[in-house]
């Protein structure tokens, strides 16, 4: 049975990871070879290798998950649960400090390859703008959000598993709650932790942005400037929070690099997703894959946990529910993609109604430009990864044609 559970995980979610990446390296590396489009020649070539290195980094990532995963299973999980069991504590906390337990060694785990990707890749290629000591002070504040806003929800979890016959219903609507909850809650308490967010000051573009959301019926309560370039030099924008708690949030260098009109044109197409309702779609798909993921985590057959040597109880199901996660959304992807982009597409045409094709058009082309984001990719890496269509495509769509 072990043999079956590590053969699944590696059929269906190591092996076609690293297919799809094998196929856009060698896609990338073809391209690279061709006339350059979007970028200027340097930034082509700039973009493909960044493109490549990120690609090569993902499937030592896949493996190393792949290794991480047999370990759980062999004899990790089993060895964890030793050591809690030698402490006497009541049984509900003994379970909250075995997942939070395998969540802290996971992070801790995963720390090596965050520092290569952040303070060595990136800033290899221009991005990365963080100090080691500020990479070292999100870490822990990362470490202290997983024991408390992780700890509050584990041991909720925990209560509901040992007191419901139908615990994975009840479990499904305590996370969709908490979900909401932390999407409402992120702009005001989260976000701050980690960034400064001041009021735009620009006068004549916060009224031109408010012109605009009251055009479409949005309401915010505020528009902010974040101070993204202390970490990083690529550019964005978002709306943040739901209900009261929603707000604009630019990127200072998304100000810094991006026109007026083109960065009224960005916010348009953020205007688009919340006049098509894409907020509340997104919330409906994501309670559909909850309740497949809790379904699934409340019907798991007792050789399961026999094979990994532990007992089933609520704290192994979490951990095991943790575990296979990620070969769900692998597979449900596809499909979450396929919607998401129909609905960047529906955005960007709301986006250009509120202020040209053109605009959002260069709009889009700078960003591309500034963050050097390849622009080819292969369609099976599209169809598995893009929440976003092509940029060639959505340019198309926006009947704008590149000068040779």
């Amino acid at each position: 049975m072990f043999y079956l559970l590590a053969f699944s995980f590696i059929i269906f979610y190591t092996m076609p990871s690293i297919i799809l990446a094998l196929l856009q390296i060698q896609h990338v590396a073809k391209k690279m070879k061709q006339d350059p489009v979007i970028l200027s020649s340097n930034d082509y070539i700039e973009a493909g290798k960044y493109s490549l290195a990120k690609l090569k980094l993902s499937v030592v990532q896949n493996l190393i998950e792949m290794i991480l995963f047999l370990i759980w299973i062999s004899n990790g999980l089993s060895l964890l649960e030793n050591i809690f069991s030698r402490w006497e504590f009541p049984q509900n906390i003994h379970f909250l400090f075995f997942v939070l337990g395998f969540l802290l060694i996971s992070l801790v785990i995963s720390l090596p390859m965050n520092f290569y990707e952040t303070m060595i890749l990136d800033k290899k290629f221009g991005f990365s703008k963080i100090t080691f000591g500020l990479f070292v002070k999100d870490f822990f504040k990362s470490l202290i959000m997983v024991i408390v806003i992780g700890g509050i929800l584990v041991f909720l979890l925990i209560y509901i598993m040992e007191n419901f016959q139908y615990w994975w219903l009840q479990g499904f609507f305590l996370v969709f709650i908490f979900a909401i909850l932390v999407n409402v809650l992120y702009p005001i308490l989260i976000a701050p932790i980690f960034n400064k967010f001041t009021p735009l000051d620009n006068d004549s573009l916060r009224e031109k942005i408010e012109a605009m959301m009251q055009k479409v019926g949005f309401r915010s309560n505020g528009i902010f400037v974040m101070d993204a370039s202390k970490r990083d030099g690529r550019l964005n924008a978002y709306f943040g929070g739901l209900g009261k708690s929603k707000r604009v949030v630019l990127f200072d260098t998304l100000l810094e690099k991006v026109s007026q009109d083109g960065l009224l044109s960005i916010l348009g197409h953020e205007l688009g997703h919340f006049k098509h309702k894409d907020i509340i779609k997104n919330l409906f798909t994501m309670s559909i894959l909850l309740f497949i993921i809790f379904f699934l985590a409340g019907n798991l057959p007792q050789s399961f946990f026999e094979i990994m040597n532990i007992s089933l109880n609520p704290g192994s199901t979490i951990v095991f529910l943790i575990l296979i996660v990620p070969v769900i959304s692998f597979w449900a992807m596809p499909i979450l993609g396929y919607f998401s982009r129909r609905a960047e597409f529906r955005a960007d045409e709301y986006g250009a109604m509120l202020t040209s094709k053109r605009c959002l058009a260069e709009a889009l082309i700078r960003i591309v430009n500034e963050n050097k984001a390849f622009p080819c990719s292969h369609s099976a890496y599209i169809f598995f990864y893009y929440t976003h269509p092509p940029l060639l495509k959505r340019l198309e769509a926006l009947d704008y044609h590149m000068e040779k």
